[in-house]
Formats: C-alpha cells, structure tokens, sequence
C-alpha cells in the first residue's frame, strides 16, 4: 500500500485501521440476519426449508466453508428468483465473496439487492459494503466517489459516520491526507464523546503526514478550535525543517495564546524557547569541539593547533570581518560531545561547529538536531548520512583506495592483487573496500590472507598467499614440514600470479612483514599501504625491502607545493615542530569555515550549510577538497614513494 521511503511505522499504522475494519465486517456477518418484524403468517415448507439452509451455509460460513456456503445461496437464487429472502442471500452472497476476496463479485451482489431491493432492511450495509469491497481491492478513488454518492441517502447520523469514516480510511489510504482528516473530522462531530479519544489518534497521526499548504489551509478552517492546536504545531515542526525558524516561532505563539490547556502545550513552548535561541546565531562565531583531555587529547591538541594558525593568519588580513572562536573540550566522552555541540549552538550561538574527532557520532547527531553545520574530523563510516548538516573533512578509507587502486591499476596497468591484512576491524573494513575498488577498474584479487593483530611472525600467511604453505602433488607432505629455513629456500619456486600486494597495518607491523616477503622470492610485487605506512620509522626498520612502495596520505610535509611549504614554515615559525595530516586537515577546515562566513550570502545556518555543499576544489594544504551530495569529502590526495631514504611526492 505504501513504498519504502515511508515512515517506517506507517504501514503499522494502516494495518491497524484496516484490522478495525475487518472486525467491523466480522461483527456484522455474523450478527443475526435483521428482518423486519412482519405480521405473522403461515410458514410455507418451502420458507421453513430455506430458512433450514440459510442456518446451515451461516455455519459453513463460520468455519470457512465458503465455497459450500456460497452454493447454497446460489441455489437458492436460482429456485426462487421472486422468493421473499432473495436479499437476505444476496447479502450473504456479498459477504461470503467479501471473505474470499473476491471483490467485484461482493460488489455485484451488493449492487443488485440495492437495485431490485430499495426497501430491505439491508440497503444501507449493502451500499456500506460496497465502499468497503473497493478499499479492500486497494481502488480508493472508486471508494470517495461511490461514498460521495450515497452519503445524501443516509437515513441516520449514525450511517453517515460510518461512511465519513471509511472515506475518512480510503482518502488516507490513497495519500490524501488532507480530505481524509476531513472526513475524519465529520466523523468526530457525529461520534459520541467517548468515542472521540480514538477518533482523536486517527487525526492526530494524519496531520503529521500533512505539507505546509495543507496545515495552512486547514487552519483557516480549524482556527481555534479541534484540531487546530495539532495543525499549528505540525506546521511548525513543518517550517523548522525548511529553517524557517520566524514563521515557526509565530505559529507556536498562536499555539500558547489559543490553547493554554492543549495536551502538547509543554511540546509546543519547549520546542518555541529552543526556536528563539536558534535565532541568535553570530555569523562570525565558529564553535569547536576536540578531545583536549582524556586518552585523545595529543590528537586534539594537535589538530587546535592547526584550528589556531588559520585563525591567527585569517584575522590578520585586512577588510575580514574576525572570526571568534570558541572551544570546548570533549575528553573524548560522547555526552560530553554531545553536551558541548548544544551549548555552543544554544548558548554561544555559534554558525557552525568544527570536529570532534572519536566522539563524532553524538555530536552529529546533536548538530543536526539543532539544524547547525558541523564539519566532523572522523574516519567513521557512513558520519554524513547522519543528516544533511553533518559533513566530513578527514582522510578515508574510501579516499586512499580509490587513489592508490586508481594508479596501480590504471596507470600502472596492474591488473592482478593480492591482500594480507590484519583480522581486526581496521585490516577487515580495508580489504573489504580494496575489493570493491578493484571491481570497479576491472582488475582482481587472486590471493586473501589474513593474519592475528598480535602477530610478529608472517612467515605461514606469506607461504599461503604464495604457493608454499600447503604440498603440491608432486611432492610429498612431509617434504615441506621436514625442510631446514636454508633447505626450505632452496625448494619449490613460489607462485607469484599477483603484480602488487596491498598491507592494510601500521608502519610498525609492515617493518617486520617486508623483510619476509623478500625471503619468500616475493620481492617484485608492488607494495601497497596505507596512510599508517608513511612514517620515517618505516624506512629505518625495513629500507630495502620497501623500496618503490606506494602510500597515499592528505598530506605530506616536504611537498613542492607553494601553499604547502608556505603552511609549514609559519607551523614551525609558531609552534616549534613540523604539523602532521591531523594539523593539515583542522587548518584546512578552519580555513574554510572563516572564508565562507565571510561571504555576504553567508548569514544563517543554514545558507552556511548550502556554502559547504558548493565548494568545488577549495585550495588547501591536503589537495583541492569538495564534498559530494552526502557532506562527505572528496579530494585528490597525495600519492607517495618510497625512494631511496625517503618518501616522495608523485601525485599530485
């Protein structure tokens, strides 16, 4: 009845109702046949047996016989076509292929009792039923127009709910919401008050699947009165989500002032008080929240050191309106992330929020909660899909496989891989997307092997991945199992059917992986790393067994380029030290946050968000960045190789 991007609980929702409806036609099935009260006369054997068959095919009905029920009444239509219980058995007819599902035959029985039968006592069910057989079949258009139809011939108020509230079911059902309330609104008035609570949950779930055209309109109606208190706060919560926060606050003080004893008063004024101070933004406010203490704050000090060059280097420019920022410490705890996104968008009234780092999820959420841009510097998967304010300017996953596939695989022409990674999370989610990411060029992987993150010897995982762990036919088990390390070396070749050989794991663990490798006649194949690889400790520990490696990373301190070495000699001017990737990404971050708010377009939340959304190729220190349609980052990042003593720049 309704797609996948419905709100999950929709379908919940319309079971339910639908269940009501099957309990109401259930209920009248197997009531007693109402016939009128006659003057009394003499039963004909013929009435007396068809009375006696009538019993019969009601118990057939109740256990499901329904093809042997419908039978009879069939018969029975066809023996006395002029008979006097001919719209008892086409009501029953109509019922039974009600239960069986077949809908146009229900419908064919109701029409005709109606037709040759105005006067039965059964009219009004059978003209109720007829709607109901089309909402069944799922044809809701056919069920408004019919209901239109008979509603001037309900005789009571009582008939006119019932069809009010079926129309009230079709419109709903058809996704008309706002005809449905209607009619669910006609069927309130006619209800008696104890009916009403129900009746009342039925509206108050269709209003919040109404748009801001039809809560408008509604309202011109319901002005102050029932629902009108439901209406304006849905189309508050309608324009909180367009970031039309003046219009949303004005609705909720008609709220307060038209209904002070509405059962969402207290929703309706807390969610006014949150409004107002999401009014006072400062649009040259930037928050920033870091781990500054706990077991993360070496990473968050560093990556405010960056934070804090682009600052002192932008507010010295002439003509800029300067940037204040404020800093919160988020001890690396998700509550305390959390807490400090709200104070600085509530209190502080910052524009935008950068970070934090490991406790990126609670406070992304929180800023999208609070509609306010936050750029998190997280290698979290899937951080952006949070919500539309959430971005990200951190190196991926998905960033260093796709440069270092890009090259080996294209430019290189490698089209043979080979992965041994660590079983942990990290080595897992590597290899994993490295797959993916060769699929896409058209290469593949002819060898996976893994090994335990606390391992020092690789020597099994190498054989495995190589040919030499398990004996090949020609050759006995034992001959493999009995060989010296010298006598091993000189046994069978191994097969090295890959041209490159990707090692998702720190410098420290490829320092003792690399000398292996060579021992193993695997010396050919490229090595492939991560950014964890690009450490000067690496060549110290394994120098010509890493030559010609190939490590991607977003930034990378002795670049060529103008804008790098200009960023690191004021660093090293300010702080004493050389920066790293995670001081290169806040200061690019920073940068952009302080350049951005300048703009005179620039004055909301939420036209920051949309100043985020269009960057294309920003000029920072970690490559030209942009942001797809997800908030995420896309940037061309360095490629490095090792060379000699060092590592080198050879792309971009």
């Amino acid at each position: 009845m309704f797609s996948g991007t419905d709100k999950p609980w929709l379908c919940q929702f319309w079971r339910w109702q639908k269940l009501q409806l099957v309990c109401l036609f259930v209920l009248w099935i197997c009531a007693p046949a109402c016939v009128p009260i006659m003057e009394e006369v003499p039963v004909s054997p013929e009435v007396t047996q068809a009375l006696d068959l009538f019993e019969e095919a009601e118990q057939l009905f109740q256990e499901q016989a329904y093809s042997e029920a419908l039978a009879i009444y069939q018969d029975h239509l066809s023996r006395f076509p002029k008979g006097p219980h001919v719209d008892i058995a086409l009501m029953k007819m109509g019922s039974v292929y009600m239960a069986m599902g077949n809908y146009p035959q229900a419908r064919q029985a109701f029409h005709r009792l109606v037709r040759q039968y105005p006067r039965s006592p059964f009219v009004q069910d059978a003209r109720y039923n007829v709607i109901l057989a089309y909402y069944e079949e799922g044809k809701y258009t056919e069920a408004v127009k019919y209901a239109n139809s008979i509603l001037g011939l309900a005789n009571t108020p009582r008939q006119k709910l019932r069809i009010h509230n079926l129309m009230g079911y079709s419109y709903s059902a058809n996704k008309q919401f706002k005809e449905g309330l209607e009619n669910y609104m006609c069927v309130y008035q006619l209800a008696d008050p104890q009916e009403r609570t129900e009746i009342m949950s039925k509206i108050k779930d269709i209003i919040t699947y109404l748009k801001e055209p039809e809560l408008n309109s509604l309202l011109d109606v319901y002005i102050d009165k029932v629902p009108g208190g439901y209406l304006r706060l849905q189309l508050a919560k309608e324009y909180e989500v367009e970031d039309q926060i003046e219009p949303a606050i004005k609705v909720l003080s008609e709220f307060v002032s038209l209904f002070p004893h509405h059962d969402e008063f207290e929703n309706a004024t807390g969610l006014m008080e949150e409004l107002k101070s999401r009014l006072v933004v400062d649009r040259f406010s930037i928050g920033c929240v870091l781990p500054l203490s706990g077991p993360y704050e070496s990473f968050g000090n560093r990556a405010l050191m960056g934070i804090e060059l682009a600052l002192n280097q932008f507010n010295a420019q002439p003509h800029v309106n300067p940037i204040q920022l404020l800093i919160n410490d988020s001890k690396g705890v998700p509550n305390e992330a959390a807490s400090a996104v709200e104070s600085l968008v509530l209190k502080d009234g910052v524009i935008g929020v950068i970070g934090p780092m490991v406790t990126s999820e609670s406070a992304a959420i929180r800023a999208q909660d609070l509609k306010c841009p936050i750029m998190t510097l997280t290698q979290k998967p899937d951080i952006t899909k949070l919500g539309d304010y959430v971005f990200r300017n951190f190196l991926t996953f998905s960033l260093q496989v796709k440069a270092i596939v890009a090259y080996a695989a294209q430019e290189l022409g490698i089209k043979k891989f080979a992965v041994l990674y660590p079983e942990e999370r990290y080595g897992i989610s590597f290899m994993n997307t490295f797959w993916d990411e060769l699929i896409l060029h058209g290469a593949e992987i002819v060898g996976v092997e893994s090994y335990g993150p606390d391992q020092t010897d690789f020597a099994d995982a190498i054989k495995r991945l190589v040919g030499l762990y398990y004996p090949r036919p020609e050759e006995p088990a034992e001959y493999l199992i009995n060989l010296s390390p010298e006598e091993e070396k000189e046994g069978p070749e191994p097969i090295i059917d890959f041209g490159a050989v990707f090692i998702p794991d720190t410098f420290e663990k490829v320092g003792l992986i690399a000398p292996q490798f060579t021992f193993y006649d695997v010396a050919d194949a490229l090595l492939l790393g991560t950014n964890l690889w690009h450490s000067e400790k690496l060549i110290q520990m394994a120098q010509k067994y890493v030559q010609g490696a190939i490590v991607p990373d977003d930034f990378f301190v002795n670049s060529p380029s103008p804008r790098v070495r200009n960023f690191v000699k004021s660093f090293k001017e300010i702080f004493g030290i050389s920066p790293g990737f995670l001081e290169a990404e806040a200061y690019d971050t920073a940068s952009m946050f302080f350049k951005l708010v300048n703009q005179p377009e620039v004055q909301s939340r939420r036209t920051l968000k949309t100043a985020l959304m269009d960057i294309k190729d920003f000029p920072g220190v970690t490559g030209l960045t942009s942001f797809d349609e997800t908030g995420d980052v896309n940037k061309q990042i360095y490629l490095l190789k090792i060379k000699g003593r060092q590592f080198v720049q050879i792309r971009p």
